[in-house]
């Protein structure tokens, strides 16, 4: 018997498909296309030219430094916000009356555009007259200094992602039946957290991850918005060097190479997490 193609689940995804390749593989062809090319001032391509912008982008010591810069900033922001919430939301797993208040808290970063989080970590990061440094008593040039620059970016990157990350892993840990709880008899609130809750969230811990890696890895508001990449390269992530090189010297045949290379990179790390998911994440 000859079966009958029904046109209705096509046409539901037809509207989604047509905006999802228009808006994302259509534009990530494009740049992979142009980064083999010369591409002049006016962004048209004027000579095919091969690898030979990827040669230039890997001799050039900035972008080595870029990958440096964006993978230290990522080892570091993309554990520590997803510790801080999941302890977070361990904390506050059990109902209060002042649950709502604690719980508005805790997410409100993510009420909190880039742009308004990055004026107020400026204020508060003040050199001179920011309230961290007159708390406790530092002397701390946190944007201009190259030791620290970097380390200012981390703390509003934490900040700006604690929220999202709560509340995933909040609900997620409300999830665990009281039942799982209860068959570990006499064990105390950290073996239970390691031996029973860390293994039912781990679906959601693996998503959070994956999440905060792919947005680290593509990290630049905050150095446009704060430190230009400096001081120094020293907060020059591989999205900034894409940037700076498109729109300020208009290298756009470099700057398209450079952003094939973060993709690149961006899919390896989370193919390796993929390959780490089915031993690390234990779905019921």
């Amino acid at each position: 018997m000859k079966r009958k193609i029904r046109p209705a689940p096509y046409l539901y995804i037809l509207l989604s498909t047509f905006f999802l390749v228009l808006f994302i593989y259509y534009p990530a062809i494009k740049t992979m296309w142009k980064s083999l090319y010369v591409v002049n001032a006016e962004n048209h391509p004027v000579a095919f030219v091969g690898l030979k912008n990827y040669v230039t982008l890997f001799r050039d010591a900035d972008f080595i430094n870029a990958i440096k810069v964006t993978f230290i900033y990522t080892i570091i922001t993309v554990p520590c916000t997803i510790l801080l919430a999941y302890i977070l939301a361990l904390f506050s797993a059990k109902r209060r009356r002042a649950s709502s208040v604690y719980e508005l808290l805790y997410a409100l970063p993510m009420a909190v555009s880039m742009s308004v989080a990055c004026v107020i970590f400026r204020i508060l990061l003040n050199g001179n007259l920011g309230l961290i440094n007159h708390v406790f008593h530092l002397n701390i040039d946190w944007f201009t200094d190259k030791h620290y620059a970097l380390i200012s970016l981390m703390i509003i990157g934490i900040w700006l992602d604690l929220g999202m990350n709560y509340l995933f892993l909040l609900s997620a840990v409300r999830s665990v039946s009281s039942e799982m709880m209860e068959s570990l008899d006499g064990a105390n609130f950290i073996q239970k957290a390691t031996r029973i809750i860390t293994p039912m969230v781990s679906p959601t811990l693996f998503y959070l991850f994956c999440v905060d890696v792919g947005a680290a890895l593509m990290m630049s508001g905050p150095v446009i918005v704060l430190t230009s990449g400096g001081p120094s390269g020293a907060t020059t992530t591989m999205i900034y060097y894409m940037y700076r090189k498109g729109f300020y010297i208009f290298n756009y045949g470099l700057s398209y190479a450079s952003a094939v290379v973060a993709f690149i990179i961006g899919f390896i790390v989370i193919l390796i997490a993929f390959l780490w998911e089915r031993k690390g994440v234990k779905y019921t």
